[in-house]
């Protein structure tokens, strides 16, 4: 009977899973945009969703991390930092994938990109 009531817990809890999302900054030496601004924007993004946890960057168990980079140089995309999430998207100034993004849209395209992999987590 027991072990019936910890099966149903683990099956309440097994749906009750936040996608884990941490901010990483680079050391902002020659920013081409304000990084505090826009991880402010990405911040309140991810604290209005209920499904979504801000965690340390540091965390052993990441689902989605974003590297801040304020120039093209990207000094903070780094395969030792990535490899603690399972996803990750990285600007560089007002890059981000590659493909330019104006700074003005690039906490709104942010927040899609995590969209899309939150939807793809949950397929």
């Amino acid at each position: 009977m027991v072990s019936n009531r910890f099966w149903f817990a683990d099956y309440i809890n097994r749906g009750s899973h936040k996608i884990r999302i941490a901010l990483k900054y680079c050391g902002s030496c020659n920013p081409e945009i304000d990084l505090s601004a826009l991880g402010a924007e990405v911040r309140r993004f991810i604290a209005r969703r209920e499904s979504f946890e801000l965690v340390p960057h540091d965390d052993l168990d990441i689902d989605i991390l974003i590297v801040l980079c304020g120039c093209q140089r990207a000094c903070a995309d780094r395969e030792d930092i990535k490899s603690h999430a399972k996803h990750s998207l990285v600007t560089a100034g007002e890059g981000l994938r590659g493909s330019r993004v104006p700074y003005k849209d690039l906490a709104a395209i942010l927040a899609a990109e995590i969209e899309l992999l939150n939807s793809s987590e949950s397929d």
